[in-house]
């Protein structure tokens, strides 16, 4: 079997994961995206989800698939601060170790520039976009990842497969996927993959080319998520926390530790609009704007071939 196809091995496995395992397993909806091939893909799930093995996992799969590639995962925590920092590096050194396991398991030697180190090294080159690695195919070939900040002044070093982690809080996203662009239109074999919740402010950029068609409802659980296309054009794929609980993600009670459904879940929660953006995925009006992206889109569909449009931005002479 080709080493690229080492991590199709069990996607449709039980998700259930013992210490010795040498790999996680997919649950049913991330064997479902790892599956498609997409040169663009957004993955919109909820959070605790297993994104970021998601990601890393198909990182691994395009490294061993291309001798000598270049993925560029850009992650939000590395802009977001200390708290949210410290937890992505801890998944990412879990992420290493499985990916090493993996590139083993192939006859592939997986090496990074975080080996030997203590876990503040290695957050110290998560946080300085340092932190890179090299899958090596042969004494003097090898393909690449690295982790680096969501900066459209440093895109021009970004060729190659690009992953983007936590889209919908990039405090600059308009300008990195514009600087991310020219790269898909360069080389047709380059692959390009968004993650996020939705963005806690309606006016941010993915609010506008990642929401739901209007009228789309979600209401009935599917443990391999639904499909929809995004204004944008790209395909998205949505695994809210219903969905999640259908493929077997269970929910615990903040208290107890005892396993509780979604809906016992928000019930709980201080936060609710928190709780419906990061959960069940609700692109919420959060009253920043003083008028909403999705009102004024439903203002000119109503108004499309009925009203008439006046360009105000000319100065007039009286």
């Amino acid at each position: 079997m080709p080493a690229h196809q080492l991590n199709r091995l069990r996607p449709d496995a039980a998700p259930a994961v013992s210490p010795a395992d040498p790999l996680i397993k997919f649950r049913q909806y991330q064997s479902e995206s790892f599956r498609m091939a997409l040169r663009r893909l957004f993955l919109l799930w909820a959070r605790q989800r297993g994104k970021s093995y998601r990601l890393a996992a198909e990182s691994l799969d395009w490294m061993m698939e291309t001798p000598g590639v270049l993925v560029s995962f850009i992650s939000a925590s590395i802009v977001l601060g200390t708290e949210i920092l410290l937890k992505e590096a801890q998944i990412w050194s879990a992420m290493l170790n499985l990916m090493r396991k993996a590139a083993l398991a192939a006859s592939l030697k997986l090496t990074t520039n975080a080996d030997g180190l203590d876990f503040d090294a290695l957050c110290d080159l998560f946080e300085h976009s340092k932190l890179e690695t090299k899958l090596w195919h042969s004494n003097s070939v090898c393909s690449r990842s690295r982790v680096i900040a969501p900066n459209p002044d440093t895109a021009v070093g970004w060729t190659g497969h690009i992953i983007g982690d936590e889209v919908g809080r990039w405090p600059n996203a308009k300008d990195v996927m514009e600087a991310i662009e020219p790269f898909m239109s360069s080389n047709p074999q380059f692959k390009l993959r968004y993650a996020t919740t939705p963005p806690p402010d309606d006016k941010h950029y993915t609010f506008e080319i990642f929401s739901p068609p209007e009228g789309a409802e979600f209401d009935e659980p599917n443990p391999r998520g639904t499909w929809y296309t995004s204004p944008s054009g790209i395909r998205v794929h949505r695994v809210d926390v219903w969905d999640g609980e259908a493929a077997g993600v269970a929910l615990y009670h903040p208290d107890t530790g005892k396993v509780i459904t979604a809906d016992e879940h928000r019930l709980l929660a201080l936060d609710k609009a928190a709780w419906d953006r990061n959960y069940a995925l609700r692109f919420l009006q959060g009253g920043t704007a003083a008028v909403s992206l999705n009102d004024l889109a439903r203002a000119m569909q109503f108004g499309r071939g009925v009203c008439l449009g006046v360009d105000v931005t000319d100065e007039v002479t009286l």
